[in-house]
């Protein structure tokens, strides 16, 4: 009773807040960038604001402020405006007191702020370790813990470490040069260290993954080396080189990181923009769930990559990518990511520079929203080099204006924040409100829509459980829902299926039989035979190819209005298939044309047909147009025969079964194949070697018919548009 009334809430409010709200867009302030998701399709989804421009601190030093969320800006000059004068930053971070620190590598030194963005150091000179005074060079990575902060001295090629108030305490040096690879220059980028004290160091110019170091600069290891690709041809060549001729060859070394940082846990999120464009393309468009391609990834002290990809998407940045670019999307290429954050509720966010967009996942990998663009308005960035958060805010660091943009979060991310805090504290029905509450904002948040049907789920309420994940286009999650639902329902009606079943043996064993019998009465006919004789035959055809197809031509057994039957009922399957296929085993959201489903039918038998009598008539062959036709519709019997039971059963099966229905669909066509085969073998009288050549034959002349066919109707075309503009001149120059 519990549960019934927890789903009716559940229903009607959400129904209230999508009739009454529709989709309500945040209103905090105008922005110059669009917020959106991906659905499963890859369709850009718009959602309100999940975080808005609050304050920019540029190399002015002007602190730029919206007004109690309005859209006017103030300016407020700070005091200190000669000493944050920043100059080409390349890394932010902030601490557990929220204090900020900035790789400021124009200026050879690191900037550490308050919270409220106030200077409380600058670090550039100090004391080294032989009591020599020392300078920072162009460092480029910044990475502080609870007592200490880490420094990427990038020009000098170490680590140097201070205490939270900028007094020197350590050099890490570089490593020996007998652990390093050959060719290898160490230049660290960025920089991390875990509660042990190891410390992580991505160089720019080491392609063998994170190096990892003890605080005495000691060799531990590489961490995560990334995947090393080579082309087919490249593979197969290299089978035949001498090492002489490989030493020599291209040299393939896996792609190099460019940033880290690292969870509580000891965890290393990494990325790297240096992999093959079209090889993360192949990734995106696949949905891959591995990481070899991944431009981010989270690895354990082991170097596997142990990061959740579950979203609808990898977690590779923009979704619609082209690799050309286009009026729509002049960008072209995926995603460039630079850095990675992490947030509160294990969150993380990663930046685009390419596109200037924020890319915010949760835990498990699902895209919660996308914001930012590229520009020089308040929000937008030009050159994104760096990202961190500072509590629920968000800090991008604009390499190009030397810049600092916060950013707030919004109500609506607030809603977002709260609903993924619930699910990883397990409070699963308070989650449920929150998701509620977003559909008042966003009726097209496909999260939220999973996230209630995971709470219905785990109450048992699997049949609403189902529509709040086919809402969200969740096909394993309405998987999992529907085999529960269905394991229920056949305990409560355990006696239907086993009835079903005989009953199907028994009506499929007495009709077969009674076809049996029929065509085997058909045989000793002489009179003209009905129209039913000629449909059935087709049942001895398909199980007695040889003189089944003998007969159909010499003791006409068959007959083109017979085979006429066949071919229209298969174009009937495909169209009932088109409309009654199960929700998992049709994937394709806008359904087909009932054009396209005739002519996939039709077309390719009657070219068939037409290349395979032009072809045998110059090769001795003894069938008529009228036998081709007719033999390759009888040949076609097994498609409808087995298509049709498939696409009954595609709506009472689950996700992992829908193999079984595309191995017998595989089946019906394999079986086409062989029974169209030896179908031209007998009419025409082929040797089997003869009707392989004729086969292949007929399958280059059906390619050519399409060119020749394609080609007409492109010269056709230009015709009756040379025409058209034609009249279009003379009703211009005469009738008008």
């Amino acid at each position: 009773m519990r549960n019934k009334t927890k789903l009716i809430r559940i229903v009607l409010l959400t129904i209230c807040f999508i009739l009454l709200s529709g989709s309500i867009f945040s209103a905090v302030a105008i922005v110059p960038y669009t917020t959106y998701t991906y659905d499963v399709y890859g369709w850009m989804q718009r959602s309100p604001d999940a975080y808005v421009p609050l304050t920019v601190i540029d190399s002015r030093s002007i602190k730029y402020s919206y007004n109690n969320g309005a859209s006017e800006i103030t300016r407020q000059k700070y005091e200190f405006t000669d000493m944050l004068d920043l100059n080409g930053p390349m890394d932010i971070y902030v601490d557990d007191l929220e204090h900020v620190y900035i790789a400021d590598s124009g200026n050879n030194r690191i900037v550490g702020l308050d919270e409220n963005y106030n200077i409380r150091l600058i670090i550039s000179t100090f004391t080294n370790n032989n009591g020599i005074p020392d300078v920072l060079s162009g460092p480029k990575g910044v990475f502080v813990t609870d007592s200490e902060i880490y420094v990427a001295d990038t020009e000098k090629s170490r680590i140097v470490v201070f205490d939270k108030l900028g007094n020197f305490v350590d050099i890490v040096p570089e490593p020996s040069s007998d652990v390093m690879p050959d060719n290898s220059i160490y230049k660290p980028v960025a920089v991390a260290a875990d509660r042990a004290g190891r410390v992580y160091v991505v160089s720019s110019t080491t392609h063998y993954g994170v190096i990892s170091l003890n605080r005495d600069g000691s060799f531990n290891g590489f961490i995560g080396p990334q995947k090393v690709t080579y082309s087919a041809i490249e593979l197969f060549w290299r089978r035949f080189q001498t090492y002489e001729q490989k030493a020599k060859s291209i040299q393939y070394v896996p792609t190099e990181y460019n940033n880290l940082t690292i969870d509580k846990d000891g965890f290393l999120y990494v990325t790297t923009a240096s992999i093959d464009a079209e090889d993360v393309l192949a990734a995106i468009r696949g949905k891959s769930k591995s990481g070899d391609y991944a431009p981010v990834k989270k690895l354990n002290p082991n170097g596997s990559d142990v990061m959740n990809r579950n979203g609808f998407w990898p977690p590779s940045g923009e979704v619609k990518v082209n690799m050309r670019p286009t009026p729509e999307f002049p960008i072209n290429g995926p995603s460039t990511i630079v850095d990675v954050a992490l947030g509160p509720n294990n969150t993380w966010s990663i930046i685009d520079s390419k596109r200037s967009k924020i890319f915010t996942y949760d835990s498990n990998g699902n895209l919660l929203y996308v914001f930012g663009d590229f520009g020089d308005q308040i929000g937008n960035n030009q050159s994104l080099a760096a990202i961190t958060y500072q509590g629920s805010n968000i800090l991008l660091l604009d390499r190009a204006s030397s810049s600092i943009t916060v950013y707030k979060r919004t109500a609506y991310g607030d809603l977002i924040a709260s609903a993924i805090q619930n699910i990883e504290d397990k409070n699963y029905e308070a989650a449920v409100d929150y998701y509620i509450s977003i559909l008042q904002y966003n009726n097209n948040y496909d999260s939220a829509y999973v996230g209630i049907g995971q709470s219905l789920y785990r109450d048992g309420e699997y049949l609403a459980a189902m529509q709040y994940f086919k809402n969200a286009y969740d096909t394993k999650n309405y998987s999992m829902a529907y085999g529960m639902y269905r394991k229920e329902w056949i305990e409560n009606n355990v006696w239907v299926v086993p009835l079903i079943v005989v009953l199907l043996i028994i009506l499929l064993s007495k009709f077969f039989k009674f076809v049996n019998t029929y065509n085997k009465k058909g045989q000793k006919l002489t009179k003209k035979r009905t129209f039913a004789s000629e449909i059935l035959y087709g049942f001895h055809v398909i199980f007695h190819p040889f003189d089944g197809f003998w007969d159909l031509k010499h003791e006409n057994r068959g007959s083109v209005r017979g085979g006429t039957f066949w071919l229209g009922l298969t174009v009937f399957v495909f169209l009932y298939q088109s409309m009654g296929q199960g929700y998992l085993a049709d994937q394709n959201p806008y359904g087909s044309s009932y054009i396209f489903e005739i002519f996939s039918v039709v077309l390719p038998l009657f070219l068939w047909a037409i290349a395979n009598w032009c072809l045998t008539t110059l090769f001795d062959g003894e069938g008529t147009f009228k036998d081709v036709y007719i033999a390759s519709c009888y040949a076609i019997v097994p498609v409808p025969l087995l298509i049709f039971p498939t696409v009954i059963l595609s709506n009472f099966v689950i996700g992992d079964e829908i193999p079984i229905l595309v191995m017998i669909g595989t089946m019906a066509f394999t079986w086409l194949g062989l029974l169209i085969f030896f179908a031209m073998m007998v009419i025409h009288d082929y040797t089997l070697g003869k009707n392989i050549l004729t086969t292949i034959g007929t399958i280059i002349g059906v390619a050519f018919i399409m060119f020749i066919g394609v080609l007409f109707s492109y010269l056709l075309t230009k015709v009756f548009t040379f025409g058209y503009n034609i009249f279009v001149e003379l009703k211009y120059r005469y009738w008008t």
